[in-house]
């Protein structure tokens, strides 16, 4: 009897430990699998991190990117399938839509400026000129962005003080924010280039001015209320190619463009 049951658990614990053996098997190669395939993750995103720096553009865009008389690219500035004029950026709590029509648009581009009274934009949608990694996963996540901007080099102070948004020569240019004209001022920019200046104070924030410059035919005049995404302030005016350089290697034309600041005013 006694034989027997000594049996009975030799051949419990041999069962044990087979069970034991083939469970740490089991464990080991679940182990190299998942080794395997990380390190077959890390070598996509290598390969897409490479191929995404060298095998696309991060700053010019590419002349077939752009609207052109055809349908949308992909990669223009503003999706196809939405609003005329969508807000693309934010000036402290308020949307500002696009001041031409989104057809018309060719980029939105931020740019400093030195001045302290300056008061920065916050943009609206993707930056296409940052890492291009970054841009990857953040699409991954999120989806096609609506708008995509750039951020331009050169002069001091914030990186989105200003913006240019680039546009072709004679586009109707409209109110990107409601509030009352306070300023139409025909001048001669740098001494040597016609040019109009639009001043608006946008509503309920009165200690700031909006300015939008390199416009013609201006249609509004002092005093008058305008509304946003409505009332047409006047039309891009052809821009002499020293003022464009800046955007022409981004545009594949002579850059004409919508210029725009934001000043904090005193009140008096």
């Amino acid at each position: 009897m006694r034989e027997m049951v000594s049996e009975t658990e030799a051949r419990r614990s041999d069962d044990i430990a087979r069970r034991k053996r083939r469970q740490a098997v089991v464990y080991r190669r679940r182990r190299i699998r998942f080794a395997a395939g990380f390190l077959i993750f890390c070598l996509a995103v290598v390969a897409v991190a490479v191929a995404l720096t060298t095998g696309s553009p991060t700053k010019e865009v590419p002349a077939q990117a752009l609207l052109t008389k055809s349908e949308p690219s992909p990669l223009a500035p503003v999706a196809a399938a939405g609003e005329e004029r969508p807000a693309f950026t934010r000036l402290r709590d308020r949307n500002l839509l696009l001041p031409v029509a989104a057809r018309d648009v060719t980029v939105i581009a931020y740019q400093p400026l030195s001045d302290d009274r300056a008061v920065p934009f916050t943009p609206i949608g993707e930056q296409m000129n940052r890492n291009a990694l970054v841009r990857f996963f953040r699409n991954l996540f999120s989806g096609e962005p609506s708008v995509r901007y750039y951020l331009l080099d050169g002069g001091k102070g914030e990186p989105t003080s200003s913006v240019l948004v680039g546009a072709r020569a004679g586009a109707p240019v409209t109110a990107p924010i409601s509030g009352v004209v306070t300023a139409v001022k025909q001048y001669r920019l740098y001494g040597k280039y016609d040019d109009v200046q639009i001043d608006i104070r946008p509503e309920e924030m009165s200690s700031i001015t909006l300015t939008l410059l390199f416009i013609e035919e201006p249609a509004v005049s002092i005093g008058e209320v305008v509304t946003a995404g409505k009332t047409q302030l006047g039309k891009v005016r052809e821009c002499p190619e020293q003022l464009g350089a800046a955007l022409s290697p981004y545009t594949h034309d002579s850059g004409s463009h919508i210029y725009m600041q934001a000043t904090e005013v005193p009140v008096r």
